[in-house]
C-alpha cells in the first residue's frame, strides 16, 4: 500500500505534538505571519518539522490553527495549536517563493495503530495503577493507540521525536515506560529509607 504525498507549509520548531496535544505559539516573523493568515483564510494545516541542533530533521507533526488567542498591536500573534498528524518529510524547501515561508514534501505515519504487543499492555495498565493510580483495564488499553499513550506520559520534545521515528514504536514506548516505572519505584525505595532512617 502506497502513501499519498502531499506538500504543506512548513514551520520547523523544537517542538513534537502528539495528535491531540496543544501548544501556544507566539507569531513574530513576517514569514510565519503570512503562514498563519493563509492557514486561517483556507483552513489548512501547516507542518512543524523537527529542527534540532540548527538542522531540520525528517520527522515532525502537522498542527491546525485552533484560534487566535492574541493579536499585538505591531502584528504579532499568539496562536493556539493542535497536532492532528504525523509525518516523514521527504523534502524541504526553506523558501517556497512567491511565498515567503517554506514547505515540505510529506508522507502521514499511521496514528491510529492499537498496541498489540502484550507485554506493552501489561506495562500501560501497572503505569497508570502505580504512577497515575488510575484503574486502567486491558479492554481499554486495547482500544488506545500508541499516540494516546504516549501523550499521558509528558515526554520529552526530543523522547517524541525518538518515538515517531522509530521503527518500532511500540518498542520505544515499552521501554520509556519501563524508565519511568524504574524512575519512579526508585524514587519511593529511596523516600522509604529516609523515613525509616
Amino acid at each position: 500500500m502506497t502513501t499519498r504525498q502531499i506538500t504543506i507549509p512548513m514551520f520547523p520548531l523544537n517542538m513534537v505534538l502528539l495528535p491531540g496535544e496543544t501548544s501556544k505559539l507566539h507569531i513574530y516573523e513576517e514569514r510565519y505571519k503570512q503562514l498563519v493568515k493563509e492557514c486561517l483564510a483556507n483552513d489548512a494545516s501547516f507542518g512543524i518539522p523537527y529542527f534540532e541542533k540548527g538542522k531540520v530533521k525528517d520527522y515532525g507533526c502537522e498542527v491546525k490553527i485552533k484560534r487566535i488567542l492574541k493579536t499585538f498591536s505591531n502584528g504579532d500573534l499568539e496562536i493556539l495549536i493542535e497536532g492532528t498528524n504525523l509525518f516523514h518529510l521527504l523534502e524541504f524547501s526553506e523558501v517556497l517563493t512567491p511565498k515567503l515561508y517554506g514547505a515540505g514534501l510529506i508522507e502521514h505515519v499511521p496514528i491510529n495503530q492499537k498496541i498489540i504487543l502484550n507485554n506493552l499492555q501489561d506495562a500501560v495498565v501497572n503505569y497508570f495503577g502505580s504512577v497515575q493510580s488510575k484503574f486502567v483495564d486491558y479492554e481499554t488499553v486495547a482500544n488506545l493507540s500508541v499516540f494516546n499513550i504516549a501523550s499521558s506520559l509528558q515526554l520529552t520534545n526530543t523522547e517524541k521525536y525518538q518515538l515517531i521515528s522509530h521503527r518500532n514504536q511500540q518498542l520505544f514506548l515499552l521501554n520509556q515506560i519501563k524508565f519511568i516505572v524504574h524512575i519512579i519505584n526508585t524514587e519511593q525505595q529511596i523516600k522509604d529509607r529516609f523515613i525509616e532512617n
